[in-house]
């Protein structure tokens, strides 16, 4: 395992990591579409990685600590967390995209310069979890009084269960990641709903923060669609052991 990801999303390539297959097995057309987005991501991925060699490989070939990369991540999050409480959303997803290469560059540095761990990895892990709740915690609060409080719940649940089947089943032997909202991926829809957002009031149902309760929606179903999709992936793939 390597420092900054956890099993499963990415195996090591050098600096660059190659993405796991999404799906694998039967020919079923469910099978194929995940093959598909796999190999989608996987492209997105590799292209990422080669943007962060391209534009920070000063940092990558420096002697910070991918912990402190790590540490840095979480205290940019929350800074993040502070301006979605205020109802600055355009600067929190600013901040979320900042804490979001913060969270990748960990790893690369890891593994750029051998110094990838296990306990790297842990915190890592560890640490986006915080990330992640600090953010919902501080919608929660500052939507309390809107219909958007029990979407954001729910995607707060989501994020959380997506994350755990899978570390979960992975710790009970299954060696594959299934389902589309990947902690990637929910980073994506959250940072474009609130940078997008100052753009609600020009649109034909012209509600306050319709773009940024838009992504919060999507959130709440793809997550908890995820979840669901990963248990049952998890039963087969279990069983057949």
């Amino acid at each position: 395992m390597k420092q900054g990801k956890r099993a499963g999303d990415f195996v090591t390539d050098g600096a660059i990591p190659k993405t796991e297959g999404l799906d694998s097995g039967s020919g079923s057309s469910r099978n194929r579409t995940g093959n598909h987005f796999s190999a989608i991501r996987k492209t997105m991925v590799r292209d990422y990685y080669s943007f962060l060699e391209r534009y920070f490989g000063r940092l990558l070939n420096s002697d910070i600590s991918p912990n402190f990369i790590t540490v840095a991540a979480l205290l940019v999050s929350v800074v993040a967390a502070y301006a979605f409480s205020t109802g600055r959303f355009l600067t929190g997803g600013c901040l979320l995209f900042v804490a979001g290469i913060c969270d990748t560059l960990d790893g690369a540095i890891a593994r750029k310069k051998g110094r990838s761990s296990l306990y790297g990895a842990l915190l890592d892990s560890t640490l986006d979890r915080y990330s992640e709740f600090s953010i919902f915690l501080v919608l929660l609060i500052f939507f309390r009084n809107d219909w958007i409080f029990f979407f954001i719940m729910f995607a707060l649940l989501g994020s959380m269960m997506v994350s755990y089947i899978k570390a979960r089943a992975q710790s009970l032997g299954q060696n594959r990641t299934v389902g589309l909202m990947q902690r990637p991926e929910r980073l994506a829809v959250l940072f474009f709903g609130a940078v997008l957002n100052p753009l609600s009031p020009f649109l034909p149902a012209g509600s306050p923060d319709f773009i940024l309760k838009s992504s919060l929606v999507l959130l709440a179903v793809l997550t908890n669609a995820t979840a669901i999709r990963r248990l049952l992936e998890g039963k087969k793939d279990l069983e057949s052991m």
